[in-house]
């Protein structure tokens, strides 16, 4: 191998590695950036003529040198037609139309060479080396028709990119790099042709030059990459700067939303409190009376206790409403815990008596996960609820059933009550806190048990009609057996 075509065998190498590179880091942007997959593809067309340059350094028969100026007239038309679409992004007016034409011609100008229909290799000609220092022989091709029409239209697409970069040279310094690269190809190429025609004995440029070019084309990448880098990093800190904000905007929203909160639920307080404290009041200036009789004294001193047991139930329930729920998780039977529940509810009251209670509870786990205290605290709430529909006498029918929490096994407690039952917008506001329609309720009740369910990782359903009862659902995870 000759010191020329090594040298060659070399430029072809440096333009593959780059071909495979942009293209990689054209698919690693998921195609985002079609720059590199056009940059790429040049330097492919330039490796290929390159490889030609190098075995025609080499070539010592007609069919040797053919076929190299064959393989160069092949990366040639493929460059130019890339070139003219890296061009189209450049300068940021991408011509379709040329574009495709340009690919189209670049694609019959391959067909064709592969056919040989390019260069005729009976009128083509093979020189001896042109000097001793320079072992490089050269090869007179001689174009058909085709290869003349092919090639003049090529050159053509190739000075159309090259004045549409003059233009955006005017005020883009990418496209004045690009042109620079693009004048020093042609230059060469143009000396080529000269020292070829004339038959001097001097290096060919081409191959060389072809080199400025393509570094020109990957500075101009690399700017765009850096732009991009800092246009990302800026974007990054708006980014940042409009998430704090946001962070504050809602850390002040949940403040106010929080005062809100704190104001309606003092208003509700206040009117919840202030009645018993009025009734109070008169109780205590009719008992100051001096001709109070034993009786009213009797029935004034009943009123005290009663209000203040509603004033104590009022306190009760809003520290259970507002104290934070951090269930334990253990193993809780079911039947145990509904029963006690149950003799809670009743509390030893008469009006109880008649009240029934029914349990269902074969085929379901015998047992939940929670905190046992808890879970008593909230099926007393709602047996509390059912006992008061039902005005003392009736049935409670409480029925288990198996389910699923997430894939989890669970258990479903159903409390079914034969009591007044709710209408539609009594059973939608039932859950919120302070309502009730209830004369001596605080409404919490079952609030409470919602939070605690909720806590427990379960859920709460109530179905319920006029004069046809109520059931409440609790959906608990079951214990592992």
């Amino acid at each position: 191998m000759s010191a020329d075509a090594a040298l060659r065998w070399t430029w072809c190498a440096i333009y593959g590695f780059a071909a495979v590179y942009y293209l990689a880091l054209w698919a690693r942007t998921h195609r985002r950036d079609p720059e590199h997959a056009s940059y790429a593809c040049i330097c492919a067309g330039l490796a290929i003529h390159a490889a030609g340059a190098a075995l025609l350094s080499d070539a010592t028969t007609l069919a040797e040198g053919t076929l190299a100026v064959r393989l160069q007239y092949a990366g040639a038309l493929a460059a130019t037609a890339f070139v003219v679409d890296f061009t189209s992004h450049l300068v940021e007016r991408p011509r379709r139309r040329v574009v495709l034409a340009s690919y189209a011609l670049a694609g019959i100008g391959l067909l064709l060479d592969l056919a040989g229909r390019l260069v005729d290799p009976a009128r083509s000609t093979l020189h001896a080396p042109l000097a001793r220092d320079l072992p490089r022989v050269a090869i007179e091709p001689s174009l058909r028709v085709e290869g003349v029409v092919v090639l003049t239209i090529s050159v053509t697409f190739g000075l159309v990119a090259t004045f549409a970069l003059g233009r955006a040279a005017r005020r883009d310094a990418d496209a004045r790099l690009v042109l620079a690269g693009v004048v020093i190809t042609f230059a060469a190429a143009i000396h080529d042709i000269v020292v070829h025609g004339l038959g001097l004995g001097t290096v060919y440029l081409a191959e060389h030059a072809g080199l400025a070019p393509a570094i020109a084309v990957g500075i101009v990448l690399m700017r765009r990459f850096v732009r991009a880098a800092r246009e990302l990093e800026q974007r990054t800190e708006e980014l940042a700067r409009s998430y704090d904000e946001l962070r504050q905007t809602q850390e002040e929203l949940v403040r106010k939303e929080q005062l809100a909160a704190v104001g309606e639920l003092s208003a509700v307080i206040a009117h919840e409190v202030r009645n018993p404290l009025a009734i109070l009041k008169n109780a205590v200036s009719s008992l100051r009376r001096p001709t109070l009789t034993h009786v009213d004294r009797g029935v004034l001193l009943s009123i005290l206790d009663e209000e203040t047991d509603r004033l104590n139930r009022l306190v009760r329930d809003l520290l259970a409403y507002a104290r934070p729920v951090a269930p334990k998780g253990s193993s809780v039977e079911v039947e145990p815990l509904i029963t006690r529940a149950f003799e809670l509810a009743c509390g030893g009251r008469r009006e109880h008596t008649e009240v029934h209670l029914e349990l269902d509870l074969e085929g379901a786990p015998h047992a939940v996960l929670g905190d046992a205290e808890l879970l008593r605290h909230a099926i007393v709430n709602v047996m509390d609820n059912a006992l008061q529909a039902m005005a003392g006498r009736g049935r409670l029918r409480v029925e288990a059933t198996p389910t699923a929490l997430d894939a989890r096994p669970a258990i479903a407690l159903a409390f079914t009550d034969t009591g007044e039952g709710m209408d539609t917008l009594v059973r939608a506001k039932a859950l919120d806190p302070f309502f009730t329609t209830r004369p001596a309720g605080t409404g919490l009740g079952l609030a409470i048990v919602d939070r605690v369910v909720k806590n427990h990782g379960g859920t709460l359903g109530i179905e319920s009609a006029p004069a046809a009862g109520t059931t409440v659902t609790l959906t608990l995870p079951a214990a592992s057996s």
